[in-house]
């Protein structure tokens, strides 16, 4: 096996003898541009889609009216706070301790 002849050796490049070199650059090069076209078409797709469902989600906040909308939620709820302020002296001076609760729930229908 050490002394085998270049010539028995397999061909290193998949050519087809009727076609020759040529045909299967062309080949190759006609599946490279395939490729090629259809990632770019898919890039294309994409850059579409996101460019109608970013119109969309636009003209939807656009028509929404946000302050209505926070004004019909806060209506509806009760908000409930108790805060607790204590002076303490420190060094000659009032400090303020603050300690508060908040519950926020529906509002009782009545």
């Amino acid at each position: 096996m050490a002394d085998e002849d270049p010539k028995d050796a397999p061909p290193t490049g998949a050519t087809d003898p009727e076609l020759g070199d040529d045909a299967t650059r062309g080949i190759s090069d006609f599946v490279r541009r395939a490729v090629s076209a259809g990632i770019e078409a898919a890039a294309r797709g994409k850059n579409d889609i996101v460019s109608v469902a970013t119109k969309e989600v636009r003209s939807w906040l656009d028509r929404l009216d946000l302050d209505t909308e926070i004004v019909k939620a806060m209506s509806r709820m009760v908000l409930e706070v108790k805060a607790e302020i204590r002076f303490r002296p420190t060094d000659g001076k009032l400090t303020p301790e603050a300690t508060g609760d908040v519950k926020i729930k529906p509002a009782s229908k009545s």
